[in-house]
């Protein structure tokens, strides 16, 4: 017999890394979707004027070249998560100024939890992992279908608009994560 609350827990375990993108703060929606929004439409609108689509998406392209330095990334991500998740310095896990709050699964219950600065960079730095290693998988297989000429163009555009509001969600990401690892880590609360 199919245990649903085993296939439901399954599923929160593999879908957590995305968690940073279900945290609850009043600055949150600027950072991970107007932001990142306003910076693709005016890398599109260069990119529609002044490059062409093949040297975007060609196996030379544009594409190419930010998917190959994307894929040293990972591995920085996960050595500053496992950093953050070890670091010795107690009061980081107090909770935040004006915390955000994050809904977790506890005993068997979800809770809605004010977050710590070690939770906060701990969330940050999965989620950053998880969407590096997707946007090169994406970009990389999106790179090798065949598409039908009459479809080539549209879809090669729409495609490079989902990569760029991807990378600039996760560039962003990565300055937020720069800015508290950098400085907020060693402020008074």
């Amino acid at each position: 017999m199919i245990n649903f609350n085993h296939i439901k827990f399954v599923i929160y375990q593999l879908t957590r890394p995305f968690s940073y993108l279900s945290i609850k703060h009043e600055d949150k929606w600027y950072y991970d979707w107007l932001t990142p929004l306003v910076l693709t439409i005016l890398t599109l609108a260069v990119s529609v004027f002044y490059i062409p689509i093949q040297s975007i998406t060609g196996s030379e392209g544009l594409v190419s070249d930010i998917t190959s330095f994307i894929s040293n990334l990972p591995g920085f991500f996960i050595a500053a998560l496992a950093a953050v998740a070890t670091f010795n310095k107690h009061d980081i896990d107090q909770p935040m100024a004006n915390p955000p709050k994050i809904e977790i699964f506890y005993h068997g219950s979800y809770l809605m939890i004010d977050m710590t600065r070690r939770r906060f960079l701990c969330v940050l730095f999965s989620y950053l992992t998880a969407v590096s290693i997707f946007l090169i998988l994406g970009a990389k297989i999106a790179l090798k279908i065949e598409i039908s000429e009459q479809f080539k163009i549209p879809l090669s555009w729409v495609g490079f608009g989902i990569f760029n509001f991807l990378l600039w969600q996760m560039v962003l990401a990565t300055i937020l994560g720069l800015y508290y690892l950098g400085e907020r880590l060693h402020t008074p609360q």
